[in-house]
Formats: structure tokens, sequence, C-alpha cells
């Protein structure tokens, strides 16, 4: 045979790819569980950790775009809550948008930032990259590895971010059927591979017809929330032409927030900006618990008229929710200092705030699921 033949049969023949070893990727479960690995962290409530992917879905022109970059915001900005849900420690965002002009971007992160703080928040708009004919497409991997050297880049002049908003995914992939559940497996593993780097991911999805969210059913597997908002049944909190929108969970792998789903309607304040107006009532921290963080914080001169003037509850209410702490073992008989189960209620609640007791693990076997 000469060289010729030999170099045909070479092309008509591909040789197979070697198997590798994925020995050095196993590990026992005694490793496992002595391994030092730290514990989950939440930078949203407690539905969004810090390394996570998640979605939030509605139908066109409802709001989910304000919802976003409300969100974005609030992070950046150190606020202490978005829509009732405590914001754990401030944080940087990167916001990618597949369609917005540009004048809409800004006019809209004009109408929502409050203090101006605008250096942790980061913005990949669509407008310029559209300008050049190279929009974002988040399904290519030479794409996927553009937006990775990206956050690289942002990271080495420390602005890398802590939350990246994909705005939305429809206007952000092309060229693939968005219903076939093998063309979305490319993007899946990209954004794996992103809440396995650290970041938390949030898409930015529509609805289909049916009201759910459009496309392969693949995409939600990984996730781990998924927030629909849809329009409110109410028509008497709905305020003019403003955005409003019910928020509901259709799934959470953490700790489900309470009081959901509920109603927000977007309105100006006093200062020009827009705001999310939200019953109080629907605050997620139960006031229980509210009452049991200013107890563990304030160690001089402790009464429940102090504890009602410091959190502006009527005495009235201050002693039933005391009288509630010290009815489920939360206050350690009749004084005012938590015990071991209410360190660690607080600890659930607050765990950046109240580190978790030795107790908590016998405090977890109690509860029922």
């Amino acid at each position: 045979m000469n060289i010729e033949q030999e170099l045909k049969q070479l092309m008509a023949t591909p040789s197979e790819p070697t198997p590798r070893d994925l020995r050095p990727y196993v590990m026992s479960a005694a490793t496992l569980l002595t391994a030092d690995i730290p514990e989950k962290e939440f930078l949203i409530s407690s539905f969004m950790p810090t390394a996570s992917f998640g979605m939030v879905y509605a139908p066109r022109g409802l709001g989910k775009t304000w919802f976003a970059m409300g969100l974005a915001t609030a992070l950046v900005e150190g606020r202490d809550t978005f829509l009732g849900w405590q914001i754990h420690k401030p944080g940087g965002a990167l916001y990618i948008d597949g369609e917005m002009s540009l004048s809409d971007v800004r006019d809209r992160f004009r109408g929502l930032l409050k203090n101006k703080n605008l250096g942790q928040l980061q913005i990949l708009p669509s407008e310029k990259l559209y300008q050049d004919g190279k929009p974002i497409c988040l399904d290519n991997p030479t794409e996927q590895e553009s937006i990775l050297e990206l956050l690289g880049k942002l990271k080495n002049d420390d602005l890398a971010p802590d939350l990246i908003i994909l705005d939305n995914l429809s206007t952000l992939r092309r060229n693939i059927n968005e219903n076939d559940n093998s063309e979305t497996q490319s993007l899946l593993d990209f954004l794996i591979g992103l809440r396995h780097r650290g970041y938390a991911v949030l898409l930015v999805h529509h609805t289909n017809k049916a009201g759910e969210q459009r496309g392969a059913s693949i995409l939600e597997v990984p996730m781990d929330y998924i927030i629909k908002l849809s329009k409110p049944q109410n028509s008497q909190i709905v305020f003019g032409d403003n955005p409003s929108f019910q928020v509901e969970f259709t799934k959470v792998r953490g700790k489900n927030p309470n009081k959901f789903p509920f109603v927000t309607t977007m309105e100006k304040d006093a200062d020009g900006t827009w705001g999310f107006n939200v019953d109080l009532d629907k605050s997620e921290v139960p006031d229980y618990i509210i009452v049991l963080r200013a107890i563990t914080e304030t160690s001089i001169g402790l009464t429940q008229r102090n504890l009602s003037t410091k959190l502006g509850f009527a005495i009235g209410k201050t002693n039933k929710l005391v009288k509630r702490l010290r009815d489920e073992s939360l206050l350690v008989g009749d004084i005012y200092t938590p015990s071991p189960r209410g360190l660690c209620e607080l600890h659930d609640w607050f765990p950046q705030v109240f580190p978790k007791p030795e107790e908590y693990q016998t405090y977890q076997s109690e509860i029922p699921f």
C-alpha cells in the first residue's frame, strides 16, 4: 500500500477518541463527608445561593426587565431588601442585554438607581454589538469563551459580578430550535459552568401560549429556582399603567420564601425614582423572628416597651410575639436570651449574620419533611 492509499484510509476511518479516566474524580463517602467544603451562602433570601442558576419568566410586556433591573440595582446599591426578600450582602452585577436601545437601557437604570452608586453595575448593551454586526449568541462555543474572557477581565479590574443577568434568552440565541432539548444542551452546559465558577446567573425569559416558560423543557432541570410573573387577578391593586405583576415560585431547591405568591406594582418615589410597592404584610421575615433578632442584638436595658419603640410595633403586639418566642422555646425561660433553638432559627433566616450553632445538626433533624 502506498502513502496516498494510507492517507485515504486514515481519512475514511477516523480514529475513535480515547476514553478518559474518571477514577481521579471519584470520591468516597468518607472523603466527601470530611472534606473542607464551604457552607452554601445565599445572595438573595433563601432561594438564590451565591453560586446559582435560575430564571424569571413572564408574558411579553408585563415587566420582567423591570424586575431584573430592579434586582440588579438593589444588589449593587446594598439595599436591605428587594420585594421583601433579604439581600444578604451588597454585590456587583453584569447586565447582558439582548434587544433594547441604548437610550432605553440608560433611562430605565436612571429611573431605578437611588443613590447613584454605579461602580459595581456593569452593562453589556446590545445596540453596539448589533451595530458591529456581532450580537451575542449564547449557543456559540466561541461566544461562550468571549463571555468567560470578559468575566476574567472584569475580575482583574476588581469588577467581578456576583450576579449575571441575561435579558432575554430569546434574543440572546439564534440559528437554533429553542424547543429542541439536544440543541439546548450546549447552552445549558455553559450556564451550569458559570454556576460552578461561583456566579449567580439569572435568565430572563418569555412564556409560551400556555403561560409556561417557552422552549426546551431540559432548561428547567438544573435550575435552583424559577420565578413566574403573571398578570394580577385583582384589578383593584393595579394602579394606572404602571408595571404590575404577581410573583410566584414554580421551583425552589432551597427554602421557599414565606408569603408567596404576592402582587407588586411599580410607583415613583418622592425622589422621582421608581420603586416596587409591596404590601408590608408580605415581608418574608416573620414578625416573631424580627423580635428575636432585636432581642439578640440588644444587650442593655431591654424591655418590651423598648422593643416596641425600636421596631415600631404596638406594645400589645410585642407582648404576643415575645410570648410566642417563649412558647416555642426560642427564648431561655423568662429572660431575654435566645435559646440554642432560637440561634438555629436566626441562622436559618440570617445565615450571613448569625453563624451556624453547634446544635444546628440536631435542630435540622427535628424538622419534619
